[in-house]
């Protein structure tokens, strides 16, 4: 019985650190958005919840409010679409990304579902293999928010997905170091440890809209 009991434990812990573990919110409309212009950067994402967020149609270009990519897009950005899903590894986006996108920049948010227990080499293979499956050249990496179940683990990946960034000559961006408190998230900026409030998001997606920004600038600059 107690043999049980322990493993009953560990399973709820390893659940708990997991983000696909929590329920994903309701489908919203999205926020009102600034059109893009004619010649606005084509940007696509590939992620999990904290990207998906409450989308109603994020693979169809339709992010919800608690998307960070509903506050990365504007007059400069058009978002076109990408691949996030609740719960998804790295492993998961590598065999769910199928084809090329149409797009500019690819931003990659990934590695919730794998801090603490996905070797970091791992997970930069798969990232490896997003990228060459979505045949897009400038890439954009962004670090992961904090996660309450595993501070270590998140802090210790994003210092890898940093040297990943810079070995392979992608663009890294530290989304989330506005909304952190330490190794957690500062007040208002979570709803579950996890999570980003559309707060958070927004923190994100500026962020990350900067970045694509500022490659987009630099290429055209080359």
């Amino acid at each position: 019985m107690a043999r049980r009991a322990a493993a009953a434990t560990i399973a709820v812990s390893c659940c708990l650190a997991v983000a696909g573990c929590s329920t994903p919110p309701p489908r919203e409309d999205p926020p009102e958005m600034a059109d893009p212009e004619p010649d606005a950067i084509r940007m696509a994402a590939v992620g999990d919840s904290i990207t998906d967020g409450d989308s109603r149609d994020f693979a169809g270009g339709v992010p919800g409010p608690q998307s960070w990519v509903s506050y990365a897009v504007g007059p400069e950005v058009d978002f076109v679409g990408g691949w996030a899903e609740w719960g998804a590894s790295a492993e998961a986006m590598a065999q769910g990304v199928t084809g090329p996108f149409d797009a500019d920049v690819l931003v990659i948010l990934a590695g919730t579902n794998d801090a603490a227990w996905t070797p970091h080499e791992e997970v930069g293979r798969h990232l490896a293999d997003i990228t060459e499956t979505a045949e897009i050249d400038e890439v954009v990496l962004s670090s992961i928010p904090p996660n309450a179940f595993s501070l270590g683990g998140a802090a210790e990946l994003n210092s890898s997905l940093e040297d990943l960034a810079h070995q392979q000559d992608w663009v890294w961006v530290d989304s989330a170091a506005d909304l952190r408190d330490g190794d957690g998230y500062a007040d208002e900026m979570s709803y579950d440890g996890i999570h980003p409030t559309e707060a958070g998001a927004r923190v994100i997606g500026e962020a990350i809209g900067e970045a694509v920004r500022d490659s987009a600038a630099s290429r055209n600059a080359d």
